[in-house]
């Protein structure tokens, strides 16, 4: 059996969006699980639910993780912008 393609737009019915917040946030976390575990990767996420309830996986400490985005993002910012430049004009 096929299952149709997911049309993306905000689902209206109050609970069917919160069973669908549910199971797709359970499949996310196991995602993420798999990749840290699979590809010894270095992961955190990090989910605000539509009350404000958070939901975090971190395969390792979540603090050391985002402090080590902050730093990458900090010291690739400039760099990255040239970067994208570049792959912007060329692919033009």
């Amino acid at each position: 059996m096929v299952r149709g393609k997911t049309q993306m737009k905000r689902i209206e019915n109050p609970t069917s969006r919160q069973v669908t917040f549910s199971k797709r946030r359970g499949g996310l976390l196991k995602k993420a699980f798999e990749l840290s575990v699979l590809c010894d990767a270095e992961v955190a996420l990090v989910v605000f639910s539509p009350r404000g309830r958070l939901y975090e996986f971190a395969s390792s400490s979540m603090k050391n993780t985002i402090e080590r985005y902050k730093t990458v993002t900090k010291d690739n910012l400039g760099r990255q912008t040239v970067q994208q430049d570049i792959e912007v004009h060329s692919s033009a």
